[in-house]
């Protein structure tokens, strides 16, 4: 298999073409098959049609560019409503929606926050916890998602 990294670029750029964007690649390993679980979105949502015709797609590209050998199991997915984010576009659209943050250096002896998105940068975002404001830098966020608070 190739790096990861080249895999999720090469998906990424097919993709935007279709103005959808990848959000996330999982790869995972269940005995000797690989799984690939990518999460795409667009303006809209993303449909069922829109996840099925996009494995087609991203299968035909993964056999075209040779990117996995060996046997392998494709999922595409939209990301959820806990979607995650994990680039500076995606902490600027979700300003002022609650997210959960676990950071890679604690920072006053926490590694995790919850709170709303108050602004962000190319750099950095601001967490407002209700309490206190953070500035948290992209480079020392191990995993972030959205928290919404649903109401049933």
């Amino acid at each position: 298999m190739q790096d990861p990294k080249i895999i999720e670029e090469t998906v990424a750029k097919a993709l935007s073409a279709r103005n959808v964007e990848l959000v996330d690649l999982v790869i995972q390993h269940q005995g000797r098959k690989a799984v690939l679980q990518f999460f795409v979105d667009k303006p809209g949502g993303i449909t069922l049609d829109d996840c099925s015709e996009l494995t087609d797609q991203i299968d035909s590209l993964l056999e075209m560019e040779n990117l996995i050998s060996g046997a392998y199991v494709l999922e595409v997915s939209s990301p959820g409503v806990d979607r995650v984010l994990k680039k500076p576009e995606h902490f600027k659209r979700f300003v002022e929606n609650r997210v959960k943050v676990v950071l890679k250096v604690p920072l006053e002896g926490r590694g995790s926050f919850t709170g709303v998105i108050a602004n962000a940068d190319d750099d950095a975002f601001v967490l407002d916890d209700g309490t206190n404001q953070y500035r948290f830098e992209y480079a020392n966020i191990k995993k972030a998602h959205l928290d919404p608070v649903l109401e049933f």
